[in-house]
Protein backbone atom coordinates (compact mmCIF):
# COMPACT_ATOMS: atom_id res chain seq x y z
CA UNK A 1 0.00 0.00 0.00
CA UNK A 2 2.69 2.57 1.12
CA UNK A 3 4.22 2.24 -2.73
CA UNK A 4 0.55 3.55 -4.02
CA UNK A 5 0.56 6.36 -2.18
CA UNK A 6 3.66 7.22 -3.61
CA UNK A 7 2.97 6.75 -6.88
CA UNK A 8 -0.15 9.50 -5.84
CA UNK A 9 2.08 11.73 -4.31
CA UNK A 10 4.35 11.64 -7.39
CA UNK A 11 1.52 12.44 -9.42
CA UNK A 12 0.34 15.52 -7.83
CA UNK A 13 4.26 16.59 -7.89
CA UNK A 14 4.37 16.31 -11.54
CA UNK A 15 1.05 17.85 -12.34
CA UNK A 16 2.15 20.89 -9.80
CA UNK A 17 5.20 20.53 -11.75
CA UNK A 18 3.47 20.71 -15.18
CA UNK A 19 0.85 23.56 -14.39
CA UNK A 20 4.04 25.39 -12.93
CA UNK A 21 5.75 25.49 -16.36
CA UNK A 22 2.99 26.11 -18.06
CA UNK A 23 2.68 29.50 -16.73
CA UNK A 24 6.42 30.32 -16.26
CA UNK A 25 7.79 27.62 -18.63
CA UNK A 26 8.66 29.78 -21.63
CA UNK A 27 12.00 31.85 -20.03
CA UNK A 28 13.18 27.90 -19.05
CA UNK A 29 12.04 25.63 -21.98
CA UNK A 30 11.68 28.63 -24.48
CA UNK A 31 8.55 29.15 -26.96
CA UNK A 32 7.12 25.70 -27.76
CA UNK A 33 6.73 24.43 -24.06
CA UNK A 34 3.75 23.27 -24.40
CA UNK A 35 4.05 19.63 -25.84
CA UNK A 36 6.64 19.16 -23.13
CA UNK A 37 4.35 20.67 -20.31
CA UNK A 38 1.34 18.56 -21.76
CA UNK A 39 3.04 14.73 -21.45
CA UNK A 40 4.20 15.62 -17.66
CA UNK A 41 0.72 16.77 -17.16
CA UNK A 42 -0.64 13.30 -18.68
CA UNK A 43 1.74 11.38 -17.31
CA UNK A 44 0.97 13.26 -13.71
CA UNK A 45 -2.66 12.81 -14.18
CA UNK A 46 -1.83 8.97 -15.36
CA UNK A 47 -0.27 8.10 -11.89
CA UNK A 48 -2.69 9.30 -10.03
CA UNK A 49 -5.44 7.16 -11.52
CA UNK A 50 -3.33 4.28 -11.56
CA UNK A 51 -2.23 4.62 -7.64
CA UNK A 52 -5.82 5.54 -6.97
CA UNK A 53 -7.07 2.12 -8.85
CA UNK A 54 -4.59 0.22 -6.64
CA UNK A 55 -5.25 1.55 -3.12
CA UNK A 56 -8.79 0.58 -4.30
CA UNK A 57 -8.20 -2.78 -4.78
CA UNK A 58 -6.40 -3.17 -2.18
CA UNK A 59 -8.56 -2.19 0.02
CA UNK A 60 -11.45 -4.04 -1.04
CA UNK A 61 -9.09 -7.38 -0.59
CA UNK A 62 -8.58 -6.44 2.93
CA UNK A 63 -12.28 -6.09 3.57
CA UNK A 64 -13.17 -9.68 1.87
CA UNK A 65 -13.44 -12.27 4.51
CA UNK A 66 -10.18 -14.62 4.19
CA UNK A 67 -11.74 -18.08 5.56
CA UNK A 68 -14.38 -17.27 3.02
CA UNK A 69 -13.75 -21.23 1.30
CA UNK A 70 -14.91 -22.62 4.73
CA UNK A 71 -18.11 -20.80 5.19
CA UNK A 72 -19.33 -21.88 1.52
CA UNK A 73 -18.29 -25.22 2.85
CA UNK A 74 -20.13 -25.18 6.24
CA UNK A 75 -22.92 -23.66 4.68
CA UNK A 76 -23.05 -26.71 1.65
CA UNK A 77 -22.94 -29.08 4.93
CA UNK A 78 -25.55 -27.72 6.77
CA UNK A 79 -27.93 -27.65 3.87
CA UNK A 80 -27.31 -31.50 3.27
Amino acid sequence: MRWAHVSFVLGILLCLIGAFLMALGEGLLGENHAGIVTVTGIVGIGLIGTSGAIIAGERARSLKPKNQHTRILSACARVE
